[in-house]
């Protein structure tokens, strides 16, 4: 189990569900909220994400 960096009751287990597509689709939604106007919110969900691809390996 991996806690994400400032989510205390968020656990992620690594799993082989990831693949290249997975994270293809995380990195479009990455540059669609790079596309808005930054807040505090959309930067959380952007660390998130990015978050989730280091766990992956990515």
């Amino acid at each position: 189990m991996v806690k994400l960096k400032g989510f205390d009751n968020i656990e992620l287990e690594k799993e082989k569900i990831m693949n290249v597509g997975s994270i293809a689709r995380i990195n479009q939604v990455i540059e669609i909220l790079e596309g808005l106007e930054p807040t505090e919110k959309i930067n959380k969900c952007i660390e998130l994400l990015e978050e989730v691809k280091k766990i992956e390996g990515w």
